[in-house]
């Protein structure tokens, strides 16, 4: 099944093609206030540079945040209307667990983290078993050691902490007790990984209809308004 996909949820854009268990291709780009002009230009060219057709797609699959609203807005309402006139299926898939899939064989603990504006942090936990401990949450940074301690009380393995805000809080992240910081590329979105878990974990569903953005929060202008 060639199933194509994207995440437009942080400031690096990305997109991936998969055949069944087999990579063609992904591009990544940088995009914090221009995913609306980057992301259909670099799906042509992955299917350009692949020899493929966009009408050869049969499942799209889209990063549901949490991560920036205005690129969540934009990457879903590509994913529906791609889906809608390919007349293929379309699944959403949490950001979170998209970069819990490229740690999962790590035998303890592990939390995502991703950035958000404000000097928030939206994360999420997964056991050892890979259970996610609650929903996703947007929590000030100083504190997530709070959190996580909480909640990692009865395990003796370290701490594996992975996503888009480590590297930019690895000062304050560090201190935390018994914690592993994730380097290089386990610390960015694929669309690769969206593209296969779309495949493989959420084969058979189709939530062109349905599917919303995941924002763990509201929107800043909906908050202002409600204290003006």
């Amino acid at each position: 099944m060639l199933t194509l996909g994207f995440d437009t949820a942080t400031e690096v854009g990305t997109v991936g093609l998969i055949d069944g268990d087999e990579v063609i291709g992904e591009f990544t780009f940088g995009a914090d206030e221009s995913q609306s002009e980057r992301l259909l230009p670099s799906i042509e060219l992955l299917m350009e540079e692949s020899d493929l057709s966009i009408s050869d797609v049969e499942k799209i699959g889209v990063s549901r945040g949490p991560g920036s609203f205005t690129g969540l807005r934009i990457g879903i309402s590509s994913a529906k209307g791609l889906a809608h006139g390919l007349g293929v299926p379309l699944v959403g898939i949490p950001l979170t667990t998209c970069y819990y899939s490229k740690v999962e064989y790590y035998p303890g603990p592990v939390y995502t983290l991703i950035k958000d504006r404000r000097d928030l942090v939206y994360y999420a936990g997964f056991n050892e078993a890979g259970e996610k401990i609650g929903e996703e949450e947007s929590v000030p940074l100083d504190e997530i050691e709070d959190k996580i301690s909480l909640q990692t009380d009865n395990t003796s393995d370290p701490v594996l902490l992975v996503g888009d805000a480590v590297p930019g809080h690895r000062n304050k992240l560090s201190k935390i007790d018994k914690a592993i910081l994730s380097e290089g590329e386990l610390n960015y979105p694929s669309g690769l990984q969206v593209a296969f878990l779309g495949k493989n974990i959420r084969e058979g569903e189709n939530e062109l209809a349905s599917l919303e953005p995941l924002y763990a929060q509201r929107p800043i202008a909906e908050i202002n308004w409600s204290q003006s």
